[in-house]
């Protein structure tokens, strides 16, 4: 039976995300060698199950069990986090690495603000 605030849900969440917190740390070396293609196909390929990992933990739950007003603080410092990010890979596909590099520490930024507001 499914139990919204499961501790083990929230685990497997946290762990799947703490592989794409790692794969985020691989964009400065692309950015500096003004790889494209490959900051393109890092974000698209982690962006979707990071966001969807990050919304289940920020929620506390699935849609239809969690809290998913989106006006709350943990929504706010979670959808600037998926904002940055995607800046992010919007410069570096438009080829302005230097726009790219310095939203970068931005995103990174606003993740460690959804770390803290989540209690991760």
């Amino acid at each position: 039976m499914y139990v919204q605030d499961n501790p083990e849900y929230i685990a497997k969440k946290k762990i799947a995300c703490d592989e794409s917190f790692k794969r985020l740390q691989e964009l400065p070396p692309l950015i500096k060698t003004r790889q494209a293609e490959n900051v393109k196909s890092l974000l698209t390929l982690q962006l979707g199950s990071l966001r969807s990992n990050m919304e289940y933990i920020t929620a506390n739950g699935s849609p239809g069990y969690g809290d998913y007003d989106q006006s709350g603080p943990k929504w706010v410092k979670a959808n600037k986090f998926f904002q940055k990010i995607v800046d992010v890979k919007v410069a570096a596909e438009s080829k302005t690495f230097d726009v790219a590099a310095d939203e970068y520490p931005r995103a990174m930024a606003a993740l460690d603000e959804w770390k803290a507001a989540v209690k991760y």
